[in-house]
């Protein structure tokens, strides 16, 4: 078996089920792509929509929550694709000294990096003008958050902590639909933002737990590179502020009191991640991790739930 079918098998932390499925049923020719823009890998595009639609959920009325939900969707998926396949091709060095990662398209020679750069370029371009259906301030909005995504791949060369700056970055839906429905981050957005930024940092450094033996290898920095077994105690404090801004955010938004129950649900899914993710172990981190669009959905339901009696 070849490194890169090494690393394809082994990358299925978890297996991501029927997306990955229908990719693997495209043409051979079509499937580097596809899988460059991790079409096949829907986790992590679900991880930076719903940040958006939990904003919706807090502030938007049926009417407006549809269209701009059904946009965000489609500018999610095609903006984390531009900046998934942006990173692998600034990654390709680092990606094929680890396991996990050499099976990527780059990385594993499948797919040329100039080609993968203009599709990445192009995708990348595409993604804001989805939201021109809604206003050209919404396109100004998710533009602003491109440079974000760009950046991204270069701070793990040079800090420990990229994970802040990825939270940052795939929940700029947030202040985009605080934005485009209120004018700003009032209302409680900032605290939802920031929220939403503790949970990110924690998944990604459940994430990086997968990684940290070859990372450390190959020179990639990362908090579980810098803590190792110490990396739970991190998890374990931004899953708690992520709880406490999330309670605060239910005080100043005024939702009512069925939100709380859905905070304690929320709560015991972040603790169990917390339990079940020991750094030393890379199946237990990946199982953890791929529960993280269940959190979200947790999270989105306990917002609507608070709603409850407000909407109209």
């Amino acid at each position: 078996m070849t490194v890169a079918s090494q690393a394809q098998a082994s990358a299925q932390v978890p297996a991501q089920g029927r997306a990955a499925r229908l990719v693997g049923r495209a043409p051979a020719g079509v499937r580097p792509y596809l899988e460059l823009l991790r079409l096949d890998r829907p986790v992590g595009a679900w991880l930076l929509v719903v940040p958006g639609w939990i904003a919706l959920g807090a502030i938007a009325g049926p009417r407006d929550g549809g269209l701009l939900g059904l946009l965000l969707l489609v500018y999610g998926v095609l903006s984390r694709g531009s900046a998934s396949g942006l990173n692998d091709v600034l990654d390709a060095r680092f990606d094929a000294q680890v396991p996990r990662t050499a099976g990527r398209p780059v990385a594993s020679g499948r797919l040329a990096a100039g080609r993968a750069l203009v599709l990445c370029v192009v995708v990348g371009a595409v993604a804001p003008l989805v939201m021109g259906f809604w206003s050209v301030e919404a396109v100004v909005w998710a533009a602003a958050g491109a440079p974000l995504a760009a950046v991204y791949p270069y701070m793990k060369r040079v800090t420990h902590w990229p994970h802040v700056w990825l939270g940052i970055t795939i929940n700029w839906t947030v202040p985009l639909v605080y934005g485009l429905l209120t004018g700003g981050l009032g209302g409680g957005g900032g605290v939802l933002y920031g929220a939403l930024i503790c949970w990110a940092v924690g998944t990604d450094v459940i994430y990086a737990c997968q990684d940290r033996e070859a990372d450390v290898r190959a020179g990639v920095r990362s908090a579980a590179v810098l803590l190792g077994r110490r990396s739970r105690v991190l998890v374990g404090g931004v899953y708690a502020g992520c709880v406490a801004l999330l309670a605060w955010f239910g005080v100043v938004a005024g939702l009512g009191p069925l939100y709380w129950p859905g905070l304690c649900v929320v709560a015991g899914q972040l603790g169990w991640q917390v339990w079940r993710a020991d750094p030393a172990d890379v199946g237990a981190c990946g199982r953890a991790f791929g529960t993280n669009p269940l959190c979200g959905l947790l999270i989105l339901v306990a917002v609507l739930a608070g709603r409850v009696g407000t909407l109209g």
